[in-house]
């Protein structure tokens, strides 16, 4: 007995070092080759949206992880993980549940899935990651696992560093004022992005810099339309290029010329005062209409206008110069303008002012080939006998009215249109002519009772027509022909009495 207990032992030793050696065996082969055994596979793809694949502090980028398996497996787990501080954004989960957990140095992601994902599955997650601007540029790494129910986490394979870096400058600049007479001096105010650490200016657009200040003033002592042009650098980012053009607009200052609108029955042969108010007084204005322009040399100006009560349609000239932003004034008056000394002639339609710019504006020095295009009513002229022919539109200017060259330019129902030529801005009138002055036709009456004989000649007619107000009689006096009949009675009787006394 004492002899066969050791062998015992020793076979017991030797089987439970055999079932010890299988278990290790099988550890390690799930340790060591976990994808093959798996068949799980997970793949990123990054898009940053630029041509060269590099992503902007500030700026975002696109991370895609396809998700395939050729198993059933159950409980699968995806974790991302990411910088410290940056935003993350799913796009789409594909059914999972996501959390984010942030920790001191990194951010992770986890998409969480409660169904079964059978063999041949796929599921896709997009996020979009957005890198904070205070970013240092570098190379960043990114890094996941995916897992399932009884499967180890597998590292996700694919695109696995994003380089980051700061964009490059984005010009843009503002300018105060955009406007004005000569000498015109600007405030040119620097709003580029990017971090430029050099700037070049170009005022005029002649392609030669004029500066390399960041807010440079510059002066324009010439009048004329210029455009701007600002290239802001980073000298390890970049660069990039701002062109606005007509940007400033300078004008030649106007001396006012003529007599003065401003002052009562001056007659305002210099112009309006459309730039700073009207003269007339707003008790006799029955409706004012403002358009604004850009007037420059060359360049045929209309201003159009649309008020209900408004006659005036348009007025048009050709600018001999550069004035930038102009206003017009059209006033529709209750009465007689108050800087006239006397009413237009004929029957007045409609009296009106209008102002172009600045006192001095409309000379012939600044402008020419100016006309206005307004309308009468069709009721009025029927009312006031008045022919659309003889309308005529007068102008307020040397203390007098003086006619204006005036045509027919078309109708629809409700108006008649024309348009005046005219030398200048100021006072004006609608007019037609007086009644007294319109030809009268005037048709003979005839009464039924008084029908011409047969014997009388057409010339007898006319005579018997022609009676003046002054010498008609009262109905009671007798009638041309009793008194040639009392005429043939006394020459009958003087005939016979000497006829006896012979």
């Amino acid at each position: 007995m004492k002899m066969i207990e050791p062998r015992e032992v020793k076979s017991r030793t030797g089987f439970l070092h055999l079932i010890s050696g299988i278990i290790l065996i099988l550890f390690f082969t799930i340790a060591v080759f976990p994808v093959s055994a798996s068949g799980i596979e997970a793949n990123r793809e990054i898009s940053t949206g630029t041509a060269t694949g590099i992503a902007y502090t500030g700026g975002s980028f696109t991370v895609t992880v396809n998700i395939s398996t050729d198993q059933n497996i159950e409980a699968l787990a995806l974790d991302e993980n990411l910088p410290e501080g940056w935003n993350v954004n799913v796009v789409e989960s594909a059914g999972a549940t996501f959390q984010n957990i942030e920790t001191f140095k990194e951010s992770t992601l986890e998409w969480v899935w409660v169904e079964s994902l059978q063999a041949g599955g796929e599921k896709t997650i997009v996020y979009r990651v957005t890198v904070p601007p205070s970013a240092a540029p570098g190379n960043f790494r990114l890094s996941g696992n995916i897992s399932a129910y009884s499967v180890s986490a597998i590292p996700v394979t694919g695109d696995l560093e994003i380089i980051v870096t700061c964009p490059p400058p984005e010009a843009n600049f503002s300018a105060s004022p955009l406007s004005g007479t000569s000498p015109l001096k600007v405030q040119f105010t620097d709003l580029s992005t990017g971090n430029p650490d050099s700037w070049e200016w170009d005022f005029d657009g002649n392609g030669i810099t004029d500066s390399l200040e960041k807010n440079p003033v510059w002066t324009y002592e010439t009048a004329g339309t210029y455009t701007v042009i600002l290239r802001a650098v980073n000298k390890t980012y970049g660069n990039d290029t701002r062109t606005k053009t007509g940007y400033i607009t300078v004008i030649e200052e106007i001396q006012s010329s003529g007599g003065s609108s401003g002052s009562r029955g001056s007659g305002g042969s210099g112009g309006g005062g459309g730039g700073g108010g009207s003269p007339e007084s707003t008790r006799n204005v029955e409706l004012k209409e403002i358009s604004n322009e850009q007037v420059f040399k060359g360049v045929h100006t209309c201003y159009t206008f649309r008020g209900e009560t408004n006659d005036v349609v348009a007025i048009e000239f050709d600018p001999k110069k550069n004035f930038g932003k102009t206003t017009t004034i059209v006033e529709m008056l209750k009465n007689t303008s108050i800087l006239v000394k006397k009413p237009a002639p004929g029957t007045v339609y409609k009296n009106l002012n209008i102002w172009v710019g600045n006192s001095g504006f409309s000379s012939s020095e600044n402008l020419e080939n100016a006309s206005i295009s307004f309308r009468v009513n069709r009721i009025w002229l029927s009312e006031n006998s008045i022919g659309e022919n003889t309308i005529t539109l007068y102008r307020y200017s040397d203390d007098t009215w003086n006619e204006l060259s005036t045509v027919l330019t078309g109708e629809d129902e409700d108006f008649f249109y024309f348009k005046a030529k005219t030398p200048g801005f100021s006072p004006f009138a609608i007019s037609g002519p007086d009644e007294k002055s319109q030809p009268i036709e005037i048709t003979p009456a005839r009464e039924e009772n008084n029908l011409m004989s047969k014997g009388e000649t057409p010339e007898e007619e006319n005579k018997g027509n022609m009676v003046s107000h002054t010498e008609k009689e009262s109905e009671s006096a007798p009638g041309a022909g009793v008194l040639f009949a009392a005429a043939g009675v006394l020459a009958s009787y003087a005939a016979m009495k000497k006829s006896k006394l012979e």
